[in-house]
């Protein structure tokens, strides 16, 4: 800053040259009191803290304090008169600064103040000075010098310095921290700070923590933890906040109190860490390993209650076959069916939930299935529900069990039928879809691949955040009491993590939701695509007249299977179990056509049986039998494509179509062989 600087009066004794002798006008007494008043005028420049320096208007120094001199190596202060910038200890571009700064002021008339410049000592040391210079003028006004006040600032240069470290550091990690006032005020935040709140750090330094945070959380949360830091205690906390500029964070809270000299608080530094990968990845893990303690509660059961359900199932099925329609018996047996076939279906539920389903993955076009499945959604959605499905042209084929495929799409059809309250529209779009880079959907992170995307939009009621948070948790439903098991969606998600798809749902209160379904796309062509068995349906089940070999321990269900297949016409031999099985074909001297087995067996399993019974029979086709994930026949749920399996529970229909397609492609297998 320049301005006009007060007129100092040059004394007498500064003017003319340097030499010793006294003016012959002084009176007598003069020069003893000059002598002694420019002593104690250099004692008192001597007491002044910073560098004071002048000089003349050639630039030649007239004095300083010992301040000064002691910066420039010099024993005196009167050992710099008569020297120039260039005469001192410093490098000729530091003098040539100087030097240009004092022509300025001397040509200019004008005084500069708080001008940062750097002075190099005797030692080498450079040190940092903040200066003032003004011109000094004789009793006529004329400027006859320079008159400098240097403060050395180099310890504050050096704290300023490494503040700005500081800074660099606090700005460059994730964490947001801040400094708070005892009075709730910030004094400092970081840049993660302002990035997290989406404001400047001046709308941030100075306000009140309430005004940022409102005043519901700052008065039934925060203000209590920071009295805590306050009191000098360390706090920690955790809990999710809503950022406005980065939503909803799981975030760990450390206050760390902040003491003075004396011991007292002045403030505090609070550091929030944003741990919500962390804690996202826990809830996964927790997920994880309450799907897995469900799983194995499904497997431990399914086994014998499916067996139970083959029992109750079976029987009624071959009552109501043999029943005439208008017996009055048949409207009960016909309750029992249909709770017996809700149970399976519920148990099926469970399996697919947990992931513990056994499934045959074959490669599926699903613009084929869902036209398969158009009729039945019609039907199942009602009148007043509108069904749309838009399906893309060359849509890619998937790898899915096609059981599983039906159960995704007729649960979330009834999950979008529940919400719409039996009017409304719902589509179900599939279509291509190329994710290039990876990113995050819900709570998972989405692989870049290609994939088939169903979308299923309906115009219902919507969900709030809450509800979409736990909407794919097992046994949680919105629907009243009594209505709906909470296993629809979760059997949904399930299935998709087993097939290695994603699921997620968008969805606003009274706007309807969408779920968003991804399937990794397999490469095929269409003659890989197995054809669906239209004549299953049929009332009439086919028959045949070959001889069955049936193994299974359970007395009840091995009696179902008995009364259900010598009815379809075949000859059934029966065993307990394996070691029964090898030697009922020992005693047996005829032909043997179909191996029927259950897996899991005391003494010998279902696949040990097969394996010797297929070197004691040519051609025996060989049909397994189970309600249980953990069994030798199955990899991780998966059964090969190679091996014939029927699900428990069994019924009629489903055992007689199932045995015919054996025996039927045992039959074409010979046939292809004796053309060739």
């Amino acid at each position: 800053m320049n301005q006009k600087a007060p007129k100092l009066r040059a004394s007498p004794a500064n003017k003319g040259d340097n030499s010793s002798g006294p003016p012959v006008s002084e009176p007598t007494g003069y020069q003893p009191l000059a002598q002694r008043n420019e002593h104690l005028l250099q004692q008192l420049l001597d007491t002044v803290p910073h560098c004071v320096f002048w000089k003349d208007e050639h630039f030649v120094f007239q004095g300083c304090n010992r301040q000064f001199a002691t910066l420039v190596g010099l024993n005196e202060p009167n050992d710099i008169i008569g020297k120039t910038d260039y005469d001192l200890p410093v490098p000729k571009k530091d003098a040539d600064f100087y030097r240009f700064c004092d022509e300025r002021i001397i040509e200019c008339d004008r005084a500069e103040y708080n001008f940062v410049e750097t002075l190099q000592c005797c030692d080498d040391q450079r040190v940092w000075l903040r200066t003032n210079k003004m011109p000094l003028h004789d009793e006529t006004g004329s400027v006859i010098g320079v008159l400098g006040i240097a403060e050395n600032i180099t310890e504050q240069i050096g704290i300023e310095k490494r503040l700005r470290h500081y800074e660099v550091m606090a700005s460059t990690v994730d964490d947001l921290l801040a400094i708070i006032s005892p009075e709730y005020r910030f004094l400092a935040v970081n840049d993660a700070y302002c990035a997290a709140y989406a404001r400047s750090r001046d709308e941030l330094v100075g306000m009140h923590v309430r005004e940022l945070i409102g005043e519901e959380l700052f008065e039934t949360t925060m203000k209590e933890r920071i009295d805590q830091a306050l009191a000098g205690n360390l706090t920690h906390f955790e809990g999710w906040r809503v950022f406005p500029g980065s939503g909803e964070r799981h975030i760990h809270y450390t206050y760390y109190p902040v003491f003075n000299d004396t011991e007292k608080v002045v403030g505090l530094v609070t550091k929030v860490h944003d741990n919500t990968r962390a804690k996202r990845l826990e809830n996964q893990l927790q997920q994880s390993q309450k799907m897995e303690a469900i799983g194995r509660l499904a497997g431990g059961i399914a086994h014998d209650f499916n067996n139970i359900l083959s029992i109750i199932n079976g029987y009624s099925d071959i009552c109501l076959f043999e029943m005439a329609s208008d017996n009055p018996y048949r409207s009960k047996i016909e309750q029992i069916n249909e709770a017996g076939n809700r149970a399976a279906r519920l148990t099926q539920q469970l399996l697919g939930f947990s992931r513990k389903q056994i499934i045959q993955p074959q490669l599926l076009d699903l613009a084929e299935e869902i036209k398969v499945l158009n009729r039945m959604l019609t039907r199942l959605l009602g009148e007043g529900i509108k069904l749309r499905t838009v399906v893309d042209e060359q849509l890619w084929f998937v790898k899915m069990d096609r059981s599983q495929f039906e159960q995704v799409i007729l649960n979330l059809a009834v999950n979008a039928r529940d919400a719409m309250d039996e009017s409304g529209k719902l589509t179900i779009r599939i279509s291509n879809r190329t994710i290039a880079e990876q990113y995050r959907s819900g709570r998972y992170d989405v692989a870049a691949g290609d994939y088939v995307q169903l979308a299923c939009c309906d115009t219902g009621s919507g969900m709030n955040p809450e509800v979409q948070a736990r909407i794919f948790e097992p046994f949680f439903t919105t629907k009243p009491k009594g209505v709906g098991t909470g296993f629809g969606l979760s059997t949904v998600y399930g299935i998709i993590k087993q097939n290695n798809g994603f699921i997620s749902v968008a969805s606003e209160e009274g706007n309807g939701a969408v779920f968003t379904l991804l399937l990794p796309r397999c490469h095929g062509t269409d003659a890989q695509i197995r054809p669906h068995h239209p004549g299953e349906d049929s009332a009439v089940l086919p028959r045949g007249v070959e001889t069955i070999l049936l193994v299974e321990d359970d007395h009840a269900v091995r009696g179902l299977c008995v009364t259900i297949l010598t009815d379809l016409g075949y000859t059934v031999l029966e065993a307990g179990n394996g070691k029964e099985a090898v030697e009922t074909v020992k005693h047996f001297h005829g032909q043997i056509d179909l191996l029927l087995t259950d897996v899991v067996m005391p003494e010998m399993s279902g696949p040990e049986a097969a394996a010797i019974l297929s070197t004691m029979q040519s051609g025996l086709q060989i049909l397994f039998m189970s309600g249980y994930t953990e069994d030798a026949i199955v990899r991780h749920g998966v059964l090969g494509s190679d091996i014939n399996f029927l699900q428990k529970p069994v019924g009629p229909k489903q055992l007689a179509h199932a045995i015919r397609r054996c025996l039927d492609n045992r039959l074409s297998h010979a046939a292809d062989h004796t053309d060739r």
